[in-house]
């Protein structure tokens, strides 16, 4: 079994930090909820992937409630926003 590092940097409030995980390759964005939870999240954009030594680089974007991390999430990893629900009605 192969194990991805991810290095995660710029959080004001966590600090540089890595985890091990065995998941797949990793995607564009990271949402990781912070520990005690109440809903706060801290929202992370891939820089770069080392897929030979299986390290993925990410940057802190944005923290806060998850409807606001994500479109700031979506927008620096360049991918288009979400379509809002209530003009789709």
């Amino acid at each position: 079994m192969s194990y991805w590092v991810y290095a995660f940097s710029g959080c004001p409030d966590t600090g540089n930090h890595q985890q091990i995980t065995n998941e797949g390759k990793p995607g564009h964005v990271v949402v990781r909820e912070r520990p005690g939870g109440l809903d706060i999240v801290d929202g992370f954009v891939r820089e770069s992937v080392d897929e030979l030594m299986m390290v993925a680089r990410f940057r802190w974007v944005a923290s806060g409630a998850p409807s606001i991390v994500m479109p700031a999430l979506r927008e620096a990893a360049g991918l288009p926003p979400t379509p809002d629900r209530a003009s789709s009605q």
